[in-house]
């Protein structure tokens, strides 16, 4: 039986612009879910990511007054495809159990995401992405004069053969319901042959929160962006190497609503083929079930001197 694996990061929200002279106000949203991606899904089979991962796209209202929402299915444009992926033939295949909401000042919009492939050979072993684009209605509330919202991109892939249909998994005990801060951390003039506490030289901890009721054992691994969903960032190479950061801890259990904080250490080999370098590591937080796995990513980038 093949393992489905899902990996989750997180986005701001996009800022809002006024164009038209009548009296605007600052506003914005916020979301917990900036990307999802999803492996290893079933033709003919329908998912609810909250039954499968215990995920819903939570969109907040962080203006200071009341605004109606519109969560709206869309095929992503050409610039916007990530890791090899291709638009979603039809934006019926995700559907949202909600898709319009009245949000007061921050009020919370919760939809559950369903996706279904159809059962077609032709759609075995392919790659898709589509985009949730959350915002709200141009003139609602505190007279705003432009809609504004955020984007949430969903990419999935589906086995290159069928299951048979009692081994589909559409359910699961698995949570993704946690967090990784930050999520961006940066080294600069790091010196090949030395070690380097990250928190001492950045003053950063590596922080993960646990937002379930229920206990989480997390797993922490240092990836390259090649062993990931993730995107390289543009500037930076791959790490040649994700052994070069490691952790104080690699695997904890997280009580209901706690944290736990790890340090973390980067070492590059005295290695002339570094000096000049700037790579990009993907860090891995998750949690294994037996058939599904949840996660989240942070990014750190180090430059050699």
């Amino acid at each position: 039986m093949r393992r489905m694996g899902f990996c989750l990061s997180t986005l701001s929200a996009l800022a809002v612009a006024c164009v038209t002279p009548c009296l605007c106000h600052a506003g914005g949203l916020s979301t917990q879910l900036g990307e999802v991606n999803i492996e290893n899904l079933q033709v003919g089979q329908s998912y609810n990511l909250k039954q499968l991962a215990n995920l819903s796209l939570v969109v907040t209202n962080t203006s200071d007054f009341s605004v109606d929402l519109v969560m709206e299915v869309q095929p992503p444009d050409s610039s916007e495809l990530k890791g090899g992926s291709e638009p979603i033939p039809t934006s019926a295949w995700i559907t949202l159990t909600q898709t319009s909401f009245a949000l007061d000042r921050g009020g919370k919009a919760t939809s559950d995401i369903l996706i279904a492939v159809p059962d077609e050979e032709r759609y075995l072993g392919k790659k898709y992405q589509a985009s949730i684009w959350s915002h709200t209605l141009g003139g609602s509330g505190g007279g705003m004069c432009l809609a504004y919202g955020l984007k949430t991109r969903v990419i999935f892939s589906t086995d290159t053969v069928r299951a048979d249909r009692s081994e589909a998994v559409t359910s699961s005990a698995a949570s993704a319901d946690f967090t990784l801060k930050p999520e961006e951390i940066s080294l600069e003039n790091v010196e090949p042959g030395q070690t380097y506490d990250v928190e001492k030289v950045s003053g950063v901890l590596l922080s993960i929160t646990n937002r379930s009721e229920h206990a989480e054992t997390i797993r922490l691994a240092s990836r390259t962006v090649g062993n990931s969903l993730a995107t390289l960032t543009r500037g930076f190479s791959d790490t040649p190497d994700a052994s070069i950061l490691r952790f104080s801890e690699s695997e904890f259990t997280i009580p209901p609503q706690g944290t736990k904080s790890v340090r973390m250490y980067l070492e590059f080999p005295a290695r002339a083929e570094y000096d000049g370098g700037r790579y990009m590591f993907v860090i891995h937080a998750y949690t294994a079930g037996e058939k599904v796995i949840a996660g989240v990513y942070s990014r750190l980038y180090a430059s050699i001197r």
